[in-house]
Formats: C-alpha cells, structure tokens, sequence
C-alpha cells in the first residue's frame, strides 16, 4: 500500500459522499476518466473492492463504509496539521522564549508584551530573567530565542541589533541636598558612595559606570554592590548612596529617588537585542522584534 497518495484518498472521499462519479470528479476539479481510474488503482492496491457500481446506482461497499470512516477522519487530522504547521509558519502560534533583565521593564518591555499577546495570543510568550552573560549562554545552547544585551560583542552566529542608545543620569535619594537640581557635573559627587551591580552581573555596566567617574576625574567609592536593580534603588532611596542610570529609567516614577542630568559625555548605556541567524526566518519571533521596536524608547 506504498503507492497510495493523498490525492487518491480525497478522490475516494468525495465519491463516497456523493456517491455519482461525475459529481465527484467535478468536485475534485478532474475529469471522470482520470478520477475512475484514480479509484480504481486505489481498489488494486487495497486488494478489495470500495463499491459496488450499477449503471443506475454507486454504493459503499461494507470494507468501503468502514475504510470511508477512518480515511476521513485521517484527512482531516492531515488538515488540521497543515494548518497548525502553516500558523506557526506565519508566526500565530508557537512558543517563544525572551531573556530579560529587570531595566526592560522600564524600557517598554511590558507594553511590548502586551501588544504582542494581544496580536498573536495564541504565541506562548515565556519570559526568564537573565543578565547579559547569562542571556548569550542561553542563546548559544538554544534555552531561549531573544534576548536583550548590554554587550555588542555575543559570537558570530548570533544577529545584535541596536535598540536603544542613550545617556546616563544620576540617581540620587529624593532627600539628597542635591536632589531638586536639573543639571550637575559628575565631579560634584566623588566623596559620594556608589551602589552599582557587580562586575560579574554586569561587566558592562560596572566598566561605564567606573569610566564615567574617571573622565570627571575620580574614582568612584564603591560601597555596595548589588545584583538586582530594585534593590539598588531601594538603597538609594535610603540615602545609602548614589548610581548612575540610562535615561530612560528616569521615568519610572519610583518613589523616594530623584534623578539630575549630568554634563554630556559620548559614552552611553546601549541595549541590544539579540538572536542566532540560523533563527532569522521564524516569522513569530520577526513578530516579537517588530512589537519591541514599536515599544522602546527612540536613541539619543
């Protein structure tokens, strides 16, 4: 039964429902010949016959009644799955899994998400919090499909696209003296604490932050370091100490921080997204960049 192909089971199908072969052939866009012949080598290679024909009437046979009931629920099962296959083809279905760090969700990520979920809801949107290092382990052994990085430089056989690039400010306690300035030089703060993640969760970030106080000519007193960004603007609400953000934090609105522009500088906090190039044409995750574009904040 190796030579039986779907066109001759549809062909079958339709003969059985209309029971006229002239009717069938015309629905299955074919002319009679070609169709009667069609059912016939399907009956040869089955090795028994699916009706009986008179010249007044075409009937199932018994085998043919019971052949019709499974042939046309396979048919349909084949549809089905070349639907499934051909939604997720065009990015409607599927799952999708997005690295994160938490300074994306005062990015845009969440509008991003919601955009996304209610376009696409039948995408299973999984989301795992990872910083940059973690994010390009992650991508390398396929773990996740997208991610967001601090870092231009993840491996050959991923694709980075720029997404944001903007200066930092200062974050500072609301109750800081300096804390209803606009503006300020960095130097004015260099016998302040710092609280900044650590170089092994945020190489990146921990390298500008250092550079930054060096060019105002300074070196930062680090005195606490943390892993999370809430809990470091939880500190400094506290009047612990002082960090340096991109400016796109400074619309978060949390309470007990203040944020002052600082004198301009070429070096600026850059986020990046990223996936592997062998994943280009998955037309769900297109989908996804498309609504991160729409959502993040423009460069400055």
């Amino acid at each position: 039964m190796n030579n039986i192909d779907l066109k001759q089971l549809k062909h079958f199908v339709a003969l059985a429902e209309e029971l006229h072969f002239g009717r069938a052939a015309k629905r299955c866009n074919i002319s009679q010949p070609p169709f009667s012949l069609s059912i016939q080598k399907l009956e040869h290679e089955l090795g028994f016959q699916l009706f009986q024909r008179s010249s007044h009437a075409v009937k199932l046979t018994n085998a043919g009644a019971a052949y019709y009931i499974e042939i046309s629920k396979a048919i349909d099962q084949i549809d089905r799955s070349t639907e499934v296959a051909l939604r997720v083809n065009n990015g409607y279905e599927g799952v999708l899994k997005v690295g994160f760090f938490t300074s994306m969700l005062f990015r845009g990520l969440d509008a991003a998400i919601s955009t996304f979920q209610k376009e696409y809801p039948n995408v299973v949107l999984e989301l795992i919090e990872l910083n940059t290092a973690e994010q390009i382990e992650a991508i390398h052994k396929r773990e996740i499909d997208y991610g967001f990085l601090h870092s231009e430089f993840a491996g050959e056989e991923l694709e980075i696209t720029e997404l944001i690039r903007e200066p930092f400010m200062l974050c500072l306690s609301s109750n800081h003296k300096m804390a209803n300035k606009k503006f300020a030089a960095l130097s004015d703060f260099k016998l302040e604490p710092f609280i900044i993640f650590t170089r092994e969760k945020s190489p990146m970030f921990y390298a500008q932050v250092v550079t930054l106080c060096v060019q105002s000519g300074f070196n930062p007193i680090i005195r606490y370091q943390g892993r999370n960004w809430l809990t470091i603007i939880s500190c400094i609400s506290k009047d612990m100490g002082i960090t340096l953000v991109p400016k796109s934090l400074s619309n978060t609105n949390l309470p007990g921080v203040s944020f002052i522009e600082l004198k301009p500088s070429n070096m600026k906090s850059v986020v990046s997204s990223v996936w592997r190039k062998d994943n280009l044409e998955n037309q769900a995750l297109k989908n996804w960049h498309n609504s991160v574009l729409r959502h993040l904040p423009k460069s400055e």
